[in-house]
């Protein structure tokens, strides 16, 4: 037993050594883990769908310094993009023709009664992401035709999943917002619109051709 007790001793060693590692390299088997970052499913959108919401999106980003205060991207709901949504849903809902025909015909209304905007928004304080507070520090507002609009916020619950389907730029780590405002879209096709997010972070506008 005494005689093998320095091989013991080197086997002991060879084998804490071989558990043990750097702090470095444990810190890259971290990094490499798939469980470290949320996965992001990617959603599969068709190409004419895609153009259709990019053609009538707009976006921007407001800095303080080398800080970011705020970025936004929103789109406009108009007849194209309305229309668009709804093949979009027709298609992956698998919707009958009679209730296609149904949701047209709500979309109409809309477009008849209100402008609405889809908005895609993000501030590194989740405190100021509040457009749809009683209290929000936002004041959002749609200008055509020389007359300015007040917009109402409202957020959205729709799960990330459609919401990329339809919107394929919104990410996970940005809230979704639909902002309203009255007037007629319909009275605004081929208007050139300005939309204005402004409150003490800046002010971002954002223009629709």
């Amino acid at each position: 037993m005494i005689r093998n007790t320095p091989l013991i001793l080197i086997a002991l060693i060879v084998t804490i050594a071989g558990c043990a590692s750097s702090p470095t390299e444990n810190s890259q088997r971290v990094a490499a883990s798939p469980l470290e970052a949320e996965r992001v499913e990617t959603i599969a959108v068709p190409a004419d769908h895609a153009q259709a919401i990019e053609k009538s999106s707009s976006g921007d980003s407001e800095f303080s310094g080398l800080y970011n205060t705020f970025e936004l991207k929103a789109t406009m709901l108009n007849s194209t993009v309305r229309e668009s949504i709804l093949k979009r849903q027709s298609e992956y809902y698998l919707w009958e023709p009679s209730q296609l025909a149904n949701e047209r015909e709500k979309a109409t209304q809309e477009l008849s009664s209100e402008t609405g905007v889809f908005l895609s928004f993000s501030t590194p304080e989740r405190k100021n992401d509040n457009l749809a507070d009683s209290k929000t520090i936002w004041r959002i507002y749609l200008e055509a035709g020389g007359r300015r609009y007040v917009g109402k916020a409202k957020r959205d619950r729709r799960l990330i999943a459609e919401l990329q389907s339809l919107f394929p730029y919104h990410t996970r780590w940005n809230s979704p917002y639909t902002i309203t405002f009255p007037v007629a879209a319909s009275a605004l096709e081929g208007q050139a619109i300005r939309l204005t997010v402004t409150g003490p972070l800046g002010t971002r506008v954002l223009e629709f051709h």
